[in-house]
């Protein structure tokens, strides 16, 4: 409910106290990226299939559909994230993953919970499932593409001050995150992480990707096995306690060059954790 009531102040007030990609997990590049790396580790039947379920479009193409859908299809905003309290260790679904309204405990409905632990699941299933038709497998298959890249991203599973949205900071020592020296918008630590980080790296998709290909192979992370949405929940969280920084914090080179490894791994399992999902459901 304190991630909805925030959301819900006047849209004058969050434009000018939040950063431009607030609800934006990784921005648009950090979701590209995670595309193009998951589209080259797929087999080639789920390589087949993703280019028939997409009409040839990429996953990278893809991949901040959900976020545009939200926009107009509200219901689906908790699906994006999850709260786990600042206090906790890891990822309890009872305590994290609120049921949907109106439903109660034990209810049939009370298959599939509102955050994107249960609706990485659930899209999963949808995907898998011959007896859907092609639209709707491949709305599934855009929604699995984006929440498994969201769910990499520390602070969509940290339920403290709005993912870190609430967390004022500065950024390579300006507080004003705006292109527009007109309209300045008050950086905070969630969208550091959504853009500015990924942003610092000055590559574009297919050399940040190069990049993180290279690193893949480095560290061995391809044999590595996929886990779970709920282990890649926990994973996030533990990270984005490390990397929370107090009100006015200063996100600046030192934070940059502390946290940015961590930004490419992330990008990186995801991509890969990605195309194990599809080529496990895609055979």
């Amino acid at each position: 409910m304190r991630f909805l009531m925030w959301r819900l102040v006047p849209v004058t007030i969050a434009v000018a106290s939040l950063g431009s990609s607030d609800l934006r997990a990784w921005g648009g590049q950090g979701h590209r990226v995670i595309g193009l790396i998951a589209a080259h580790h797929l087999t080639p039947a789920a390589r087949a299939q993703v280019a028939w379920l997409l009409d040839n479009q990429t996953l990278a193409g893809v991949s901040t559909w959900a976020d545009d859908y939200r926009d107009s299809v509200y219901q689906t905003f908790s699906w994006h994230f999850v709260d786990i309290p600042l206090e906790a260790t890891r990822y309890d679904r009872d305590r994290d993953c609120p049921r949907q309204p109106r439903v109660t405990p034990g209810a049939r409905a009370d298959v599939w919970r509102d955050c994107i632990v249960d609706r990485i699941a659930y899209n999963q299933e949808r995907l898998g499932n011959p007896k859907l038709d092609r639209a709707d497998r491949a709305v599934a298959l855009k929604f699995l593409v984006h929440f498994v890249g969201d769910l990499h991203q520390p602070f969509h599973a940290l339920g403290f001050e709005d993912g870190a949205n609430g967390v004022l900071v500065s950024w390579m020592g300006s507080p004003n995150c705006s292109a527009d020296p007109a309209r300045p918008i008050r950086c905070n630590l969630h969208a550091v992480w959504d853009g500015r980080l990924i942003g610092q790296r000055r590559l574009d998709d297919g050399g940040y990707a190069g990049a993180l290909e290279a690193l893949i192979t480095q560290k061995g992370w391809q044999v590595q096995p996929a886990g779970t949405p709920a282990a890649w929940a926990t994973q996030s969280f533990q990270l984005s306690k490390a990397a929370l920084l107090p009100q006015n914090g200063h996100a600046d080179q030192a934070y940059y060059e502390k946290h940015i490894a961590i930004v490419d791994e992330q990008l990186a399992l995801a991509g890969l954790r990605l195309a194990a999902v599809l080529n496990a459901i895609l055979k």
